[in-house]
């Protein structure tokens, strides 16, 4: 009768630990840097199918979003769409976008700095460069509060 219990105390210890481990397993293999690499799939999407708005809807829809550029700097999501818009969308020139994760950290849970690199190619060739977006996470959703590309 000893030895029934004991088998069964230790069955029960060893199943209690595979489901720990599993679930340690299961949290580990989750990335956290997912949410944010959505985000920019979704943008390359939109940018493809020419859809600006949907592109500029994980911008920071605020006059304190910041864009840097060779060209200068931009404050405030209308001035960034206005440029987006002349630059690309009036010319019928906004290609294929495609961009490329070099870095993801997060900072904390609100905030996080990705580096990349991009490219469009269109009519007048192939353009490309390097970014360095903050992401911030905002009523629950990651925009991009600062862009600086080059």
């Amino acid at each position: 009768m000893k030895i029934k219990v004991l088998l069964i105390a230790l069955f029960n210890l060893l199943l209690t630990n595979l489901i720990q481990a599993s679930l340690v397993k299961t949290k580990l293999s989750v990335d956290p840097n997912k949410p944010i690499k959505l985000v920019l799939a979704n943008q390359e999407s939109a940018w493809n199918k020419g859809d600006l708005d949907g592109f500029m809807q994980y911008y920071w829809k605020s006059e304190n979003l910041q864009f840097v550029s060779k060209n200068g700097v931009k404050k405030g999501w209308d001035k960034v769409y206005s440029s987006y818009q002349k630059n690309y969308t009036a010319k019928g020139e906004m290609g294929k976008l495609s961009f490329e994760v070099i870095d993801i950290q997060l900072l904390n849970k609100k905030n996080a700095m990705v580096t990349g690199s991009w490219k469009v190619e269109n009519n007048s060739g192939v353009h490309k460069g390097y970014f360095t977006l903050w992401l911030k996470k905002i009523d629950g959703k990651w925009l991009i509060v600062a862009d600086h590309t080059s």
